[in-house]
């Protein structure tokens, strides 16, 4: 069993005005249907629509807060993406490549299912020149692309540190498993 090696998620200034507006229009759409439905509306069908109304908001808000991600951590040969509920886990002997990627890769994408900007940005996207990938991501810029199974995109806090742990780590987790160095897109037999 190795130590494991944690990278943090730090959230740019778009992320944190993103999360706290999104935040606050979740909650006062929680808030104001159960305020109405207790306070104003007698028992009966526009109460309990009112409650339903109000709890949905509420469950997105939730489901925002368990399913962002919160740092990244290498050990016992995989890569984990922390979340509350539902960490991702990479085998790291099914890691192809490991590069960091310029912004201008991602110009184009779209989301395909998940969050784009409330507490990160993650889930399902599509573009042009990586085709689907999945991004777990908190800032726009010092972005990682690691190719397995999928391919992911990942803001940790030192993206050449990252991608130098995890390449270490790739080249102990199989034969001939030697992910390329930030800036080599063909991968290295060095």
């Amino acid at each position: 069993m190795t130590d494991p090696t944690l990278f943090g998620a730090p959230w740019d200034h778009r992320l944190t005005a993103l999360t706290a507006v999104t935040s606050t229009l979740l909650l006062a759409g929680t808030a104001v249907p159960l305020w109405v439905a207790l306070t104003r509306v007698p028992s009966g069908v526009l109460r309990v629509l009112l409650l339903c109304g109000g709890v949905i908001p509420f469950a997105a808000f939730v489901f925002g807060i368990l399913l962002a991600p919160r740092g990244y951590t290498i050990a016992d040969g995989r890569l984990t993406i922390n979340r509350f509920v539902c960490p991702v886990e990479i085998p790291l002997a099914s890691i192809q490549a490991i590069e960091i990627l310029p912004a201008d890769r991602l110009a184009g994408s779209w989301r395909t299912l998940g969050s784009e900007g409330f507490f990160g940005y993650y889930g399902r996207f599509r573009n042009q020149a990586l085709g689907s990938y999945r991004m777990y991501a908190t800032r726009g810029e010092g972005f990682v692309l690691v190719r397995a199974v999928h391919p992911y995109v990942l803001t940790p806090d030192s993206p050449e540190r990252f991608v130098e742990t995890l390449g270490r780590g790739c080249g102990e987790a199989g034969p001939g498993k030697l992910p390329p160095r930030a800036g080599d897109p063909k991968g290295g037999d060095a």
